[in-house]
């Protein structure tokens, strides 16, 4: 459970927009698997593409829907917000609402995320920027 409220107070600094008090869940070679961009690896590469991605997006937050934790794994499915407001991937502000669907898993050992897998609806989160068109079925 020590994990589960670990990261239960990160996702709180990370919704005040507090990004180092969210990165302080991580180990310094924290590995992360699943991204939507190669990443410089430990905190340095999560510090860079939180701190774009929030450039982008500055009132992002994450509401977590579905949160497990079993032994060092902590699951959460989560649902992103955040309105495009700067430039992000090339693309110019659209002062659209972003919502996109994710499920992360962070692997805790000795008080710290040492391994996170991330899975999100990239392909709907590119649409709704404009970036790709949007899957409609016939």
């Amino acid at each position: 459970m020590e994990n589960l409220e670990l990261l239960r107070k990160s996702l709180a600094k990370f919704n005040a927009g507090d990004l180092e008090g969210y990165l302080e869940m991580f180990d310094k070679a924290v590995m992360f698997h699943g991204l939507s961009r190669k990443l410089k690896p430990g905190l340095g590469g999560l510090r860079e593409y939180y701190t774009d991605l929030r450039k982008a997006f500055p009132d992002m937050r994450l509401a977590s829907e579905d949160v497990l934790a079993d032994g060092e794994k902590v699951a959460n499915r989560y649902t992103f917000y955040g309105t495009h407001k700067g430039e992000y991937m090339g693309v110019a502000p659209t002062l659209k609402l972003i919502i996109s669907a994710g499920i992360v898993i962070n692997r805790f050992q000795g008080g710290k995320c040492v391994e996170t897998w991330q899975s999100t609806d990239t392909l709907g989160f590119l649409a709704q920027l404009g970036i790709v068109a949007p899957f409609t079925a016939k």
